[in-house]
């Protein structure tokens, strides 16, 4: 470990004094930049001749050859926009690397458009032919693709509306672009004072580490600050939000579907039952969050309980997790070793081919993330810190990694790409494994920080998460009985939803009623819901794995293997989770009581 850039981790220090072993290999992707122009060259002129296939899709074997054609573009489109925006994310000074993005992204819009006849062409064969189709051995990896396309056909357009439809979309993308720039550029946040008297900053980018802070002064007032500022333009953010739904709902019936819930939930072919019922099964499961609030009161030794209390850790112990990132990946894998060898293998794969952007710099993206790309590997950009939660991090993204990793390997282009609803599973089971592992060693004080730890991601990821998805169910249902979203309606709603989910210790303040307007999920409609089923079905697997349940750990990897080559839940439910019945849910929520209980037992001693 260089121990200068150990040091120095966490201040901002330039690019070019990060260690060549600490950042990730981008010219796995490209060797230089000059073979990157090469690439978008040769890309433009394949796009520009991809047209020829336009009309002629009724012959079977122009269509193979057209359907070969676009997944090799797709696949140079991701390689070309991956190699400039991993590049712009670790610098986003750079004004070339800027360029490389804005290029990048010229391409992709230009591919998009190109092969936009593509579906309903497909869609205007006849029945017969597409029968044909799928029987055909020659398109037996496109059948998964054919059939899906077949399922969507009444909700896919003839296709010089689905062109039109196309060409809007950048028209309609203002809303979420105002609230944007609106809270990133616009919105002057206040300086507010900590216990000691001294003014801090209050900004949506460290608001969250003041929440967590043990000064409760500061929590109060960053709280307040935050809050107030966006109650100052509630009437402007209620619009922004409204006429996003309206977008939405726009959409939703140009595609024949009957509202915007449908018309989200159809893409991976999930049943409005499954979120209705998930909402139902949390509204039965409040009681836990309310003990936990309780709880958390009693610890704190606070005579009222507030929304800027919440994050506050009733343990001091995170310090003594302290490691360098040479230990965390030691730790790492040691938690992943039940998934075995093959996993293991893959694991260190990745720590010894420079997958991951270790540390921050200036410029840096802030968080972490984990990139996907076929035909290459996934890359992980992390901002280390030497603390637990940096660990936890860690074998999050590595799930990511590894799911896109064996799926890559394992899958064709066109069935690689695992969905939304599948993401966070993997990297949430490695989250479960590494605090599972953690606890077998800890001390009284760790085990008491870790269970909290637990506990948090629940409430959020689970709790919080349905909360905002019954929410967006209010909202959009405002905008398809033909209301506007009114602020005043938005406020009181927040907060009586606030009183609900978390029971009578919290005191719900005034200020708590703005909160809706600052959660930018919201602009990307029912998206959140998969938080909660993804923590849910990774709290089932590493439940399984753990108790070496029979062909648990081969069952978990083939759903890692399987990409994007069946319907979600289908993947899920042959790996051993059926997400259509509440049993995953109520486990995950009935673990959360179990661990309260756990905690409430420690607290004791």
């Amino acid at each position: 470990m260089n121990k200068n850039n150990e040091s120095q981790h966490g201040s901002l220090v330039p690019r070019s004094s990060i260690d060549r072993r600490f950042q990730w290999n981008i010219d796995d992707i490209y060797p230089d930049q000059e073979a990157w122009k090469a690439a978008s060259q040769q890309l433009k002129k394949a796009i520009a001749a991809f047209s020829q296939y336009k009309g002629q899709l009724h012959d079977c074997q122009t269509l193979k050859t057209a359907l070969q054609e676009q997944v090799s573009l797709s696949i140079s489109v991701s390689k070309l926009y991956a190699y400039a925006r991993l590049q712009q994310d670790t610098d986003n000074g750079d004004q070339k690397f800027q360029a490389l993005a804005g290029e990048a992204e010229a391409l992709a819009a230009a591919f998009n458009n190109a092969v936009s006849f593509i579906e309903p062409e497909i869609l205007s064969l006849s029945q017969d032919k597409f029968d044909n189709l799928l029987a055909d051995p020659a398109f037996s990896d496109y059948r998964f693709y054919l059939n899906n396309l077949l399922r969507l056909s009444k909700h896919v357009l003839p296709k010089e509306q689905e062109e039109l439809l196309s060409l809007s979309q950048l028209a309609t993308s203002g809303p979420a672009a105002i609230f944007r720039s609106l809270v990133s550029a616009d919105m002057q946040f206040p300086l507010v004072k900590n216990a000691e008297g001294q003014e801090v900053t209050v900004s949506e980018g460290n608001y969250l580490l003041n929440m967590t802070s043990n000064d409760r002064v500061l929590r109060r007032n960053s709280f307040n600050g935050l809050m107030t500022t966006y109650h100052k333009y509630r009437n402007t953010l209620a619009n922004t939000l409204s006429s996003n739904c309206r977008v939405s709902a726009f959409y939703a019936t140009a595609h024949n579907y009957t509202n915007t819930l449908e018309a989200c939930l159809s893409e991976d072919n999930i049943p409005p039952s499954l979120y209705d019922g998930l909402i139902q099964t949390v509204h039965e499961n409040l009681k836990p969050l309310h003990e936990y609030i309780a709880l958390k009161k009693e610890i704190l030794g606070l005579d009222e309980f507030h929304a800027y209390d919440i994050y506050q850790p009733i343990s001091n112990a995170a310090d003594s997790f302290a490691c360098t990132f040479e230990e965390a990946k030691t730790k790492v894998a040691a938690a992943l070793a039940p998934l075995g060898s093959d996993y293991l293998t893959a694991l260190q794969e990745g720590f010894d081919k420079r997958w991951i952007d270790i540390y921050e710099n200036k410029g840096k993206r802030s968080g972490a993330y984990s990139w996907g790309i076929y035909g290459v590997h996934p890359y992980v950009l992390l901002n280390y810190q030497p603390r637990y939660n940096s660990i936890s991090t860690l074998a999050h993204e590595m799930g990511h990694a590894l799911h896109s990793y064996f799926s890559n390997k394992t899958q064709t282009y066109i069935n690689s790409d695992y969905s939304i609803f599948c993401a966070e599973v993997a990297s949430t089971t490695n989250e479960i494994l590494l605090l599972e592992h953690t606890l077998k060693t800890a001390s009284p004080q760790q085990k008491i920080y870790l269970l909290n730890q637990f506990l948090e991601a629940v409430r959020t990821t689970v709790y919080r998460q349905v909360q905002f998805a019954e929410f967006e169910k209010f909202i959009h249902n405002e905008i398809n009985e033909g209301r506007t979203l009114q602020a005043e309606t938005l406020e009181n709603y927040w907060l009586d939803s606030n009183k609900h989910y978390y029971g009578p210790a919290l005191t719900v303040d005034e200020e708590l009623a703005s909160e809706w307007s600052r959660i930018p999920h919201f602009y990307t409609p029912f998206y959140v819901y998969k938080y909660a089923t993804g923590y849910s079905a990774a709290t089932a697997f590493a439940s399984a794995i753990l108790s070496k349940e029979p062909q648990a750990v081969e069952k978990y990897l083939r759903f890692l293997a399987s990409g994007g080559s069946d319907y979600s839940l289908n993947l899920l439910k042959t790996a051993g989770v059926d997400l259509t019945t509440s049993l995953p849910v109520t486990v995950t929520l009935h673990k959360f009581a179990e661990k309260l209980q756990e905690l409430k037992g420690l607290l004791k001693k």
